[in-house]
């Protein structure tokens, strides 16, 4: 159990942007919802699958031009919980 732990941990920490940079959007965003945050995922499954996910959960955010996702930090634990999913499952299945 504490390599799946440690292996996840790894992933979050090699897969994420800390960089707070404010995103560059075609779609005008509503700064009085708050701050913007953003992350990378290096897999492409893994990304689409996070990307699906939040459009289910009608999470509003948009990709970046480098490929980065943005959203609002006010949606940060949502986003924790479905990216936690999704790595999950990805090993799971791998």
């Amino acid at each position: 159990m504490k390599f799946l732990q440690l292996l996840i941990l790894f992933i979050l920490s090699v897969g994420c942007d800390a960089n707070q940079e404010a995103a560059i959007s075609e779609t005008a965003i509503n700064e009085s919802a708050g701050r913007i945050g953003k992350f990378k995922i290096g897999n492409t499954e893994i990304r689409e699958e996070i990307l699906a996910e939040l459009v289910n959960a009608n999470i509003q955010h948009w990709a970046n031009d480098d490929g980065s996702i943005s959203y609002f930090l006010s949606d940060g634990e949502i986003i924790d919980r479905i990216g936690n999913d999704v790595i999950l499952s990805y090993i799971s299945r791998n």
